[in-house]
């Protein structure tokens, strides 16, 4: 059995954390898993059974300590396989490549050198390309991410993987009175850190005036005092649970960001069936079905998110039935020996 070590920056609820979880369980049984990050978290509480090593400088852009750390937890832990889920964990896990073999997996949950580089992005980009020389695959979820390691970074596609982020289907639960088709209300759904690249700013300031529709956002970060002091009727916040699953309550889920890889978020709501607001960033589009549309692509200005809004009301029994059939295509174990065959090679 392959001894295989899960490296992320932060053990706190998110998509890149959930992500790992779900990898884990798939392989429960196939592999032998232990999970490095900062702290104890969401993630390790998540997972007790899984051992876990804890490395605070991770979270520093770049450490010695945390990288001496990861290198003698790979060698005494005889790790066969790393799978780096962020940014900095992609960059201690490459360089400790250089002191110790194993098979290097990277995970790309959207470039963060492209979208948040700023002044610094030609530097960014030039690292992450010579860090790819240190990755046996770059493993990218969503066709967008892929094209833009290509185009963008330079990547060659010999080190390129693509397979799409996937979720495990939970029993639909039955619709709560609370929120869905008790009034001619929309019951609006956001999941999400309050904290950037997600913009709950702008969604508070679509939604205010609409009389007709009620958001209740889900999630906890920096942002929260700040958004908090948005204080209308139709805006709810109801902080950070945990293993939140309660979709089917509402009407339709929307996530509003600067960037994104394949929100973990999004998928939740498309395999609980619910009609879907996304931000046209990153790999946002490959959840929609333009044919039959499961919802709206939307760019981050306040008018367009209000048209698809209205959009979705006038014809709510229509994306929602597209919802249901396109609820399928999310489920994780669909894609098992694809993402087998990129961590094992």
């Amino acid at each position: 059995m392959k001894k295989v070590a899960f490296i992320i920056t932060k053990s706190e609820v998110g998509g890149a954390q959930t992500w790992v979880r779900d990898q884990i369980k798939l392989f429960d049984g196939e592999i032998e898993p232990i999970i490095i990050t900062n702290q104890q978290g969401w993630l390790s509480e998540s997972l007790p059974d899984v051992q876990c090593v804890y490395v605070p400088k991770i979270e520093s852009r770049f450490s010695i300590t945390a990288l001496l750390a990861i290198i003698k937890t790979i060698k005494l832990n005889k790790i066969d396989i790393v799978i780096a889920s962020s940014a900095n964990a992609g960059l201690y896990s490459r360089l400790a490549k250089v002191f110790t073999r194993f098979r290097c997996v990277y995970v790309s949950h959207g470039w963060s050198c492209l979208y948040n580089g700023g002044l610094m992005k030609v530097v960014f980009t030039r690292v992450e390309r010579l860090l790819s020389l240190l990755t046996d695959t770059i493993w990218c979820v969503s066709q967008r991410d892929y094209e833009l390691a290509e185009k963008s970074l330079h990547i060659s596609s010999s080190r390129l993987s693509l397979a799409r982020n996937a979720i495990f289907v939970h029993p639909i639960k039955n619709c709560s009175k609370n929120h869905q088709d008790t009034s001619n209300k929309l019951h609006l759904l956001a999941v999400g850190r309050l904290a950037h690249p997600k913009r709950f700013d702008l969604l508070i300031n679509a939604v205010k005036d609409l009389e007709n529709v009620k958001l209740t956002i889900v999630g906890d970060g920096p942002n929260r005092e700040r958004l908090h002091h948005y204080n209308f009727d139709n805006v709810h916040f109801l902080g950070e649970i945990k293993g939140f699953n309660d979709y089917q309550s509402y009407d339709a889920f929307i996530l509003i960001s600067d960037s994104e890889g394949l929100p973990m978020s999004a998928l939740e709501a498309g395999i609980n069936q619910l009609p879907m607001i996304l931000s046209d960033v990153g790999g946002c589009h490959e959840l929609i079905d333009t044919t039959n549309p499961n919802g709206i692509l939307v760019s981050n200005t306040v008018i367009d998110i209000v048209n698809a809004i209205e959009q979705l009301i006038s014809i709510k029994s229509e994306f929602k039935k597209n919802a249901k059939i396109k609820s399928n295509d999310f489920d994780i174990k669909e894609y098992k020996s694809l993402y087998k065959k990129i961590i094992f090679g």
